[in-house]
């Protein structure tokens, strides 16, 4: 059970064969005896797969059998699910709105929700299963990184702490989540913060896979990470700095390696090696596929940069760059200490408070940043000792993203929320897989001949970790199950409010909707964000609706209102006397709902 990384001459390019994938082992495999009991390699790859997986295909399933049609959608959600629509006509420029007046840089999230969207006819239960689907694809392909890289019992290693991730991330209900979130859980969340966790573990490994030579990895490793940062730009830091380390790993041990093939015994064989490997088309077709793909998505940012006065990058540029001091470096590290404590006492406790100010759950913090930090820190001792550079890389990546995560929580604006740094929970569960990646030493064989066969080859070992693995997948698919129905993300009062309004609007016409300061001193927040979801769902509908330009950031070009709009609906605080003013509707919640046409005369319905 030797890993590719271990290899006895760093200049050949060519890994060496694993023990357990020869003909020898499958020998061994098919024998009868104790022997055959032993899990070989391919059932450890495929236990890992399947048991990662487990968790999404139960929660695909689940959702897809819920009826979706009448789910009613606000503030954050409804948004994502009024740009996945435009982005089903290619109209969509822009990721997610930042409450700051400017938008995340890229919109390819939504481009790919928009896939699902087709698949299953639209809807916002789509949101949720594209969400399920998405997550569950970057979780296998972290399996697939690792197994690539190393072996199958150190795939499966490293499919205990994804599942453990996964745990953690199906947690549901109102003390588990955030009002943007849903009750759902963030497993099967849409929104942008936490749909971005898994795949940043992902640029994560890959990035300790380009540090092991792998220009493939590197590139892949380009490609989520802009789809990390195209959504979150909260985690740009984190991305930047791994992503940077990997590159220059990537070009150092390059450039020895070119010194290597000309110089030293061996040079002449070493050289004929390297080009034969040249000869290969997989490679350098999968090198220019990952190119295509991150120029592709970086294009219509970068059109609309330079349509826009000012442009999306602009603005986000001016508004880092001309903000206050940064907060102190104690900040930053008790809000890393709480984070890491999520992986033990879940999200809760974080994503419902301001980070920074004390140490969320202090105890499991601290247990879960020194583990992992060992852990990270034992796997660069090990990886130099065994010349592991995979275990090296994401040892080292997971130190210095620790070191990235506290300075860029100092920089800050405004308060710490704690959906702003939940990303930064894939760097615990990336220090507890970089051990793993190491080779256990074999014992010497009885008489002093040789040595027995690798301790990951052991019966109990293989054993046990199927075990622990299959109990973290059930564990997480049993939350995962026990999840809230899906009308339980519907917001009522915006079904209220869209009830009341459509039976005065003809089919696909305009209508103006305004917010005008609805709602009292404490729910003036959540009246906005069903503003919003009313907007949606008025277009999900296939009308036309329009809002005031201090809300184009929130919904995009096209929104604005032109002042001609042949209805006009506006949204006010109800209070004795609404029912008197033009155009009443009726009620939602505590907003008044008034229906005119354009000279403010009252309407009747439409026929």
């Amino acid at each position: 059970d030797v890993p590719t990384t271990e290899r006895p001459d760093l200049g050949d390019p060519r890994p060496p064969r694993r023990p357990e994938d020869g003909p020898a082992h499958r020998r061994i495999s098919r024998r009868g005896g104790a022997r055959a009991l032993v899990p070989g390699g391919r059932w450890l790859t495929a236990a890992a797969f399947a048991l990662v997986g487990l968790p999404f295909v139960v929660a695909v399933v689940r959702l897809l059998l819920q009826s979706g049609s009448h789910l009613t959608l606000a503030d954050d959600l409804a948004l994502i699910d009024l740009h996945t629509r435009r982005a089903l006509a290619w109209h969509q420029q822009l990721g997610v709105f930042d409450r700051n007046d400017w938008n995340h840089p890229g919109p390819t999230y939504f481009y790919l929700q928009a896939q699902v969207y087709r698949l299953l006819g639209g809807g916002a239960r789509s949101l949720f299963v594209g969400a399920a689907f998405w997550n569950g694809l970057a979780a296998l392909a972290c399996v697939a990184v690792v197994r690539r890289r190393s072996t199958p019992a150190r795939a499966l290693w490293a499919a205990l702490w994804i599942c453990a991730l996964v745990g953690v991330l199906a947690a549901s209900g109102p003390g588990s989540t955030t009002y943007s979130e849903s009750v759902l859980g963030g497993l099967v969340s849409p929104w942008n913060p936490m749909v971005v966790i898994l795949p940043l573990l992902l640029t994560v490994l890959l990035c300790a896979a380009a540090v092991d030579r792998s220009a493939c990895s590197l590139l892949a490793a380009a490609v989520t990470g802009s789809y990390v940062v195209q959504t979150d730009i909260s985690a740009a830091p984190l991305v930047a700095v791994v992503g940077g380390a990997a590159a220059l790993a990537w070009l150092a041990t390059a450039a020895a390696d070119l010194v290597r093939l000309g110089t030293g015994e061996g040079a002449a064989e070493r050289r004929a090696a390297w080009w034969a490997r040249r000869r290969r088309v997989v490679g350098p077709l999968l090198a220019l596929g990952a190119t295509a793909v991150l120029v592709v998505m970086w294009l219509p940012p970068l059109a609309q940069q330079r349509a826009g006065h000012p442009g999306n990058l602009t603005l986000v540029a001016r508004f880092f760059a001309h903000h206050h001091d940064p907060y102190p470096l104690s900040v930053g590290w008790r809000a890393l200490l709480s984070v890491d404590g999520v992986l033990v006492h879940g999200p809760g406790g974080v994503m419902r408070s301001y980070l920074g100010l004390q140490v969320i759950h202090p105890v499991g913090g601290w247990v879960v940043t020194v583990v992992a930090g060992c852990a990270a820190a034992a796997a660069v001792a090990g990886g130099v000792v065994q010349r592991n550079r995979f275990a090296i890389g994401l040892g080292a990546l997971v130190l210095v993203g620790g070191a990235a995560v506290v300075v860029a929580a100092t920089h800050v604006v405004g308060y710490i929320f704690g959906y702003i740094l939940i990303w930064a929970v894939v760097l615990p569960v990336a220090g507890l897989i970089a051990p793993g990646l190491l080779a256990v030493p074999a014992g010497r064989r009885a008489g002093g001949h040789g040595t027995s066969r690798p301790v990951t080859a052991a019966t109990g070992l293989r054993v046990g970790l199927c075990v622990v693995v299959a109990a973290v997948s059930l564990a997480a698919s049993v939350r995962v199950a026990a999840m809230p129905a899906l009308a339980r993300a519907s917001d009522p009062t915006v079904g209220r409010l869209t009830d009341l309004v459509v039976p005065f609007l003809h089919p696909g016409s305009r209508v103006f909707v305004g917010d005008s300061g609805a709602g009292t001193e404490d729910t003036k927040l959540l009246d906005t964000e069903e503003f919003i979801g009313l907007v949606n769902l008025l277009d999900e509908r296939g009308y036309r609706p329009t809002v005031n330009h201090v809300w184009r950031t929130e919904f995009g070009p096209g929104y604005q209102t032109t002042g001609r709009e042949p209805r006009q609906v506006v949204l006010t605080t109800w209070d004795p006397t609404s029912p008197t003013q033009p155009g009443y509707a009726g009620k939602a919640g505590d907003m008044a709902v008034t229906i005119t046409d354009g000279s403010g005369a009252p309407v009747g319905r439409a026929p």
